[in-house]
């Protein structure tokens, strides 16, 4: 197969002949050229297409996710704050418990050496402990030492309590306080004369004079190891405290409490009378240490620490 071609110029006629099989794959060679530029455009225009939809995509996704970091920024920030507050109360809490332990203490007379209130970990302000925390800050270990101290105070207080109430025992047992609901010393402890026989002699109690009937208590708690009449006492109440104290209660108008019989400290004993040698109603108060006559005045004035009247 032949083909062909003629050209006119400047009245001249020129002809080409170009084989079949030729023009055949120039023919296929355009058409595969045409095809790829129209395939390249296309592709490289939804290429460009596409990177610019998932370029927009890829912003908002980033935009989102700083407005999500940003939100937890502030809840953390929230959350910072909240705890910081917290801590500000636990401190000024363990700034009281520390106020209260070094007074207990010191009313106690516990040894410094073996227990110290004095060592608070206080926070905010200069040469104290921050409460501002950075993200990457060792705030878990702040709160875990915080722990601890509370832990400490807690043990410290626990010895506290325990020595508290060994005190508060002793001072059940210790005779202290006025015997009677009211009245008024009539008659000290040592020498005078004698109200009966008129002569000198050694007064071993103090006198509180009052109205018939009047409420008598026991200084202490103890044991009862007399109750009934008693030449020159009258009705007398003897009580023995189980430290070597003993306290004796006489001229009762009536005992209300039997021989063997406990007390609690404060507990009503006797009724004032004017039994025995006696000149009108009152109650004679003795106190005793390991049998000998002491004067009761520094124990009827004495002030208590820490027991609790009911």
């Amino acid at each position: 197969m032949q083909i062909v071609i003629f050209k006119s110029s400047k009245n001249k006629s020129s002809s080409y002949k170009m084989n079949g099989m030729f023009f055949l794959s120039l023919f296929i060679l355009l058409v595969g050229l045409s095809t790829f530029l129209l395939t390249s455009s296309v592709y490289f225009y939804g290429y460009k297409t596409g990177y610019n939809e998932l370029s927009e995509d890829r912003k908002n996704d980033i935009a989102k996710y700083k407005k999500e970091i940003n939100l937890i920024k502030i809840e953390n920030k929230n959350k910072m704050d909240f705890f910081s507050k917290k801590l500000v109360s636990i401190s000024a809490q363990m700034q009281t418990i520390n106020a209260l332990g070094n007074k207990i203490a010191e009313i106690a007379k516990i040894d410094k050496k073996d227990f110290n209130f004095k060592r608070p970990k206080y926070i905010g302000g200069i040469n104290k402990v921050s409460i501002e925390f950075e993200y990457d800050s060792k705030f878990d270990k702040y709160l875990d030492s915080i722990l601890s101290e509370l832990s400490d105070k807690q043990d410290d207080l626990n010895y506290t309590s325990k020595i508290v109430n060994n005190l508060e025992m002793k001072e059940q047992f210790f005779p202290m306080g006025f015997p009677s609901e009211k009245g008024y010393i009539s008659s000290t402890y040592g020498d005078r004369v004698n109200p009966i026989s008129k002569k000198q002699h050694f007064h071993k109690g103090i006198d509180i004079a009052y109205k018939l009937e009047t409420d008598i208590v026991s200084l202490a708690a103890g044991k009862v190891i007399f109750s009934g009449k008693k030449y020159g006492y009258g009705n007398l109440v003897i009580i023995d405290h189980l430290n070597g104290y003993t306290t004796k209660y006489a001229h009762n108008n009536r005992n209300l409490v039997k021989e063997g019989e406990t007390v609690k400290k404060g507990q009503l004993i006797a009724k004032m009378g004017s039994t025995g040698h006696s000149t009108g109603p009152h109650i004679h108060l003795e106190v005793l240490k390991n049998n000998k006559n002491i004067n009761p005045n520094k124990f009827i004035h004495y002030k208590e620490k820490f027991s609790n009247k009911e």
